[in-house]
């Protein structure tokens, strides 16, 4: 009920109750809402214009993944192409992962034969605006000798034997670059950071407004990098153990940085099984030069290099090159590295 006091004062009753609002304070909080609810709008609205600005990018494996995000920031939504415990040897790109590739404005890929796939998913993705950044552009590679590998028990002459393995050699060649260039450049702390340098550079190309943030960003991830770096040289320069054979030979980079030796590798294809032949000899190697520690990795069959290890008393220890959301070390690309880290600690102590 409402009634008038000798003061003009408007106020209301509820069930006998008097509040102290006055006409004068019902208008100043009929203002005091409107502004709340065009702040709310105009927030809102700002949301969504943000969120329509925002780019994508997409990488080919996690890791470069990760620094893209860095560096981008906000301003990046970036993808993985490969999915966590797949293997990039084996990896097929999907319908969905095309559609992705025809919406993004830039992919960022290893090189170096790394993704043998990648020509034919630019070409179905039917993109003419995609900004694509090869990494390997300037980097200090190191190359992958093909191994001596033992001829494969065949009928047929010595001669057919030989030509046999010049033909899986060049297979092996297409499809991961072996003989030329090794591609797991990722592994080393060092050459990513000129991997960083190289994704400011990039996204600043193609959003030079924010160039600000992306010099700031980056400086960010080469602090972490260095740290890393430190880290890791610290934790490995007294192992007493430094030799260790590879599940498949992606350790080129990370071992001679840290003063290790990746001995030999299981499959010197990657994806297929070795002959009983290739892991007799590897055995062999492993006595006569006394390598008591073989890593595995999550994305290949182990089935070879655990019977390798069982039949020379090795230790096996996880690795994972690629890492990814889910699995240990998934949350970023310090974080897999220091997980690797703390594997090749433990199996080489």
């Amino acid at each position: 009920m409402m009634r008038i006091t000798r003061e003009y004062r408007v106020t209301y009753t509820i069930e006998g109750r008097r509040p102290a609002y006055t006409r004068s304070d019902m208008r100043s909080l009929r203002r005091i809402g409107g502004w709340i609810i065009c702040l709310g709008l105009t927030l809102g609205l700002c949301e969504s214009v943000g969120a329509a600005q925002r780019r994508i990018a997409i990488a080919s494996i996690f890791p470069v993944a990760d620094l893209v995000q860095q560096i981008g920031g906000q301003r990046w939504e970036v993808l993985t192409l490969l999915p966590a415990g797949a293997s990039v040897h084996t990896y097929e790109p999907t319908p969905e992962e095309v559609r992705q590739l025809a919406q993004a404005g830039m992919f960022f890929q290893v090189g170096l034969g790394l993704e043998f796939w990648l020509e034919k998913l630019v070409r179905a993705a039917k993109n003419p605006a995609l900004v694509h950044v090869d990494l390997s552009e300037g980097i200090a590679t190191i190359p992958t000798p093909l191994p001596e590998l033992p001829p494969t028990p065949r009928k047929g002459t010595g001669r057919h034997a030989t030509s046999h393995q010049h033909h899986a050699a060049q297979g092996e060649r297409h499809v991961h670059a072996h003989g030329g260039a090794d591609a797991h450049y990722w592994l080393d702390p060092i050459r990513m950071l000129q991997v960083a340098s190289r994704i400011e550079q990039e996204l600043t190309k193609v959003d030079p407004e924010s160039a600000r943030l992306y010099a700031e960003n980056a400086q960010g991830v080469r602090t972490d990098l260095e740290q890393l770096h430190a880290e890791i040289m610290q934790r490995t320069e007294a192992l007493p153990n430094r030799r260790f054979i590879a599940l498949h030979a992606a350790w080129t980079y990370f071992a001679p940085r840290y003063n290790l030796v990746q001995a030999a590798v299981v499959e010197p294809f990657p994806g297929r099984e070795p002959s009983p032949r290739y892991l007799a000899g590897l055995a062999q190697l492993m006595r006569r030069e006394q390598v008591l520690a073989v890593v595995i990795e999550p994305q290949l069959s182990t089935s070879a290099a655990q019977a390798l290890a069982r039949e020379t008393g090795a230790r096996v220890g996880r690795v994972d090159s690629y890492g990814g959301s889910g699995v240990p070390g998934g949350e970023s690309y310090v974080d897999l590295m220091r997980y690797n880290l703390a594997e090749l600690v433990k199996l080489l102590q």
